[in-house]
């Protein structure tokens, strides 16, 4: 079977071919092209996940996926698959989370069925889609595409069909003795474009996988048909849930936040800003040798290392302002931009998106991929600060009206992938979420904002005092006094 010339009735919309998928319903039977392996089963890897990704902690302290899907042809059995036997029970783990403590794993939901495609629409999407080769990941190893992960199995070598567009690749390493434990979550951005084909390969020092040679790609394209048995499914279920957490993504936005090292990972790397391993060092910066002891927690506190992100690790947001108020701003002045942040949301816009400032929501929505799915913990605390900003900007927003409508559209789809309970913990601490959206509606009343963005914000607000119960109607924490710290020198006529 030879692959369809270009320009050929074959060679249909990709964008099209991906409707009909999403459209198709019926659980016809499968296959590749020419009824070829299509299925995750066949690679003694896995089926489709049963549970959407998300936040998740393994019991030995790494941060791993959402719950892991497996495969009865090789003897392991999930949760919500049609193979008789035991379930694996869909457990729950917890662990801290940088300053803000604990937080709850997601629960795993029912389990999701992959529609079966009809032969002819698999095969046109096998030659017009893109294809991931992934070389040499070892057996047990978590690796996935976007919003769904799989457990490896011995004949899995990558994933095809893929739609063109923005993707994220990411995997954890698995337990070498076998369990349930995995590593600390590693990923990458990728773009692909139509009938492309990106090859991969494991790097067992840093337990990632890497982009290989471009040689190789052109190779693996030629004989695509041969590698096909090998290949999973992309899991077009997810599709469209992936294109509404993605949407203002695009690939210039992701190449200017993507790390310069072009791998993001659950824990930063990190090195000590100063030498401090042998007792020299620790005199030429007079602190006390490591065997005194120590007076007080503080003290002990401050004779650790201090410690800075390894260069070219680092997600590459924006950096958010720590001064709410111009420099030489009266006490007047500083209360009112403390209260009214649209000063600090104006110095984040011409940092970076002047001339486009619809762009700043791909930032927000590259900040909760990377939390949701990558366990980037400080993505969410960039997220909930650029939140924060954008939300308590009166008069920015009546100023940026587009950009407001589009951020609510943004809100819904993130706020969908995360179950009530998530936020009883984050609503417990400091009531970041509710407080933040209470002054953000209160915002939208104003004369100033026009009819579209109100009665949108009327029924986002609507939507969430249904779904999570919450009040928007008490008075906002803004309306009580506010305490501002003035800069030194600086007094109240």
């Amino acid at each position: 079977m030879s692959c369809p010339a270009e320009g050929s009735s074959m060679s249909v919309s990709l964008e099209g071919l991906c409707v009909s998928v999403l459209q198709q319903g019926a659980q016809s039977p499968g296959g590749g092209p020419g009824g070829m392996a299509a299925s995750w089963g066949g690679l003694g890897g896995v089926r489709p996940p049963l549970r959407d990704v998300g936040p998740e902690r393994s019991r030995h302290g790494g941060a791993r996926g959402g719950q892991r899907a497996t495969t009865a042809a090789f003897g392991v059995r999930g949760r919500g698959t049609s193979v008789p036997g035991p379930a694996v029970p869909p457990g729950r783990f917890s662990g801290r989370t940088g300053s803000a403590g604990r937080f709850r794993a997601l629960r795993s939901g029912p389990a999701m069925a992959a529609p079966r495609l009809d032969p002819e629409l698999a095969r046109q999407l096998f030659f017009e889609g893109a294809a991931v080769v992934v070389l040499g990941v070892p057996q047990g190893t978590e690796f996935g595409i976007d919003y769904s992960t799989w457990t490896v199995g011995p004949r899995f070598r990558g994933v095809k069909m893929i739609p063109p567009g923005l993707h994220f690749l990411h995997c954890s390493a698995g337990r070498a003795g076998g369990g349930r434990e995995t590593g600390p979550r590693t990923g990458f951005f990728l773009s692909l474009q139509r009938r492309e084909v990106r090859v991969l390969r494991w790097d067992p020092a840093g337990e990632a996988v890497g982009l290989a040679a471009a040689g190789e790609a052109e190779a693996f394209r030629e004989n695509l048909q041969e590698m096909d048995p090998f290949l999973g499914p992309y899991p077009y279920e997810t599709l469209k849930k992936w294109v509404s957490l993605t949407s203002f993504i695009s690939e210039g936005a992701m190449k200017k936040l993507q790390p310069e090292s072009g791998r993001i990972c659950a824990f930063s790397e990190v090195l000590p800003v100063a030498a401090g391993r042998h007792t020299r060092d620790r005199e030429e910066q007079h602190l006390p040798r490591f065997d005194a002891g120590c007076r007080s927690y503080a003290e002990g506190m401050a004779r650790l290392p201090q410690m800075k992100p390894r260069a070219g690790t680092e997600i590459r947001f924006t950096e958010l302002p720590k001064q709410m108020y111009p420099d030489g701003a009266t006490p007047e002045e500083i209360t009112r931009h403390s209260m009214d942040l649209s000063y600090t949301l104006e110095k984040v816009i011409d940092q970076r998106y002047a001339s486009q400032p619809l762009d700043l929501l791909a930032e927000l929505q590259f900040a909760f991929i990377c939390f949701l799915i990558g366990n980037v913990y400080d993505a969410f605390e960039h997220w909930k600060r650029l939140l924060n900003i954008l939300c308590r900007s009166e008069d920015a927003i009546g100023k940026y009206q587009d950009l407001y409508i589009n951020l609510i559209s943004v809100l819904y789809h993130q706020l969908g992938e995360i179950p009530a309970d998530f936020f009883v913990d984050i609503i417990s601490q400091d009531n970041f979420l509710t407080s933040t959206l209470q002054v953000f509606f209160s915002c939208t009343c104003s004369a100033a904002v026009g009819g579209t963005l109100r009665k949108k914000a009327e029924k986002f607000k609507a939507h969430l005092t249904k779904k999570f119960k919450w009040d928007f109607e008490a008075e906002p924490d803004d309306c009580a006094p506010v305490v501002v710290e003035l800069p030194e020198g600086v007094q109240v006529d």
